[in-house]
């Protein structure tokens, strides 16, 4: 399974990890300077742009980076790591398929870690991952806080009997009220940001990356990673589905060309199960 650094997809663990462990809340007021510095490496927003003071759910919508590294400096090394670890990165997910990578995730205490990693990871740069763990970290959103052990098989028919894997939760990973506040959060993404991930008569959770590719010394100026995880409908999760796209050519940014993918790939998978509108659903 390929790694790769996540961007701003990653956000969503730095958010729900703060305001499960209480640090933040979504109406927190935090402010958005034009820098920060954290060891030593100065942090800025991608857009190179400040914003004032913004809540938390604003600095997720807006994908702020000062906030969420904020966030991750509230949280400090030690439970930052620790949340990173229990959304199941920098360790294998044990999907049901060979030659899995455990994704490569450095902590204090390693050699190569500085305390800018802490900066860095906060909003997906300077680790990487594989898509499946990033699909995985979202459904611990869209479960209610419980991450489950992903599975490749839905069902075996074997000698007439049908045999499904075990879908126990692997443990809790933060609170069902955190969760829900985190999919309200991820849904505001969407109505207010990454229009393009829209579902007409659906209520979309998700969030978009551009992410930068490592080079020897440094980044690409000119090569990005796209990507947009989402779930819906968010008010009761039917699917998690990721869209990462390699080096995309025509637009310069995640909202113009994952969004749109998953919000295509969402449309097919609403009519191949046959999953109704929330509102369609609740008529007698």
């Amino acid at each position: 399974a390929e790694q790769y650094e996540p961007g701003s997809v990653f956000k969503i663990v730095t958010f729900a990890s703060g305001i499960d462990a209480g640090v933040v809340t979504p109406e927190t007021i935090m402010t958005d300077t034009l820098s920060i510095e954290i060891g030593d490496r100065l942090i800025y927003n991608s857009n190179q742009r400040t914003f004032g003071e913004v809540t938390v759910e604003e600095a997720l919508v807006r994908s702020l980076n000062i906030p969420t590294a904020e966030i991750a400096l509230k949280l400090e090394e030690s439970r930052f790591y620790q949340y990173v670890r229990r959304f199941g990165f920098g360790q294998l997910t044990e999907v049901d398929l060979a030659n899995e990578s455990p994704g490569t995730v450095k902590v204090p205490g390693d050699e190569l870690w500085s305390r800018s990693d802490l900066g860095t990871n906060s909003f997906g740069q300077g680790l990487a991952v594989t898509p499946l763990q990033m699909a995985t970290a979202t459904c611990v959103i869209a479960n209610g806080g419980l991450l489950v052990r992903p599975h490749v098989v839905d069902t075996m028919v074997f000698k007439g009997k049908i045999h499904k894997p075990e879908e126990l939760p692997v443990r809790r990973v933060i609170s069902a009220k955190a969760a829900g506040e985190v999919r309200d959060m991820m849904v505001q993404v969407v109505e207010q940001a990454s229009y393009a991930a829209r579902v007409p008569g659906y209520t979309v959770a998700g969030k978009t990356g551009t992410a930068q590719i490592p080079i020897s010394g440094g980044y690409s100026l000119t090569e990005t990673i796209h990507s947009f995880v989402g779930f819906m409908p968010a008010e009761d999760p039917v699917f998690v589905a990721l869209v990462k796209l390699d080096v995309p050519k025509t637009h310069p940014w995640a909202d113009s060309t994952a969004a749109p993918t998953f919000a295509k790939l969402a449309n097919e998978l609403l009519r191949i199960w046959h999953i109704p509108p929330p509102q369609v659903a609740q008529k007698p």
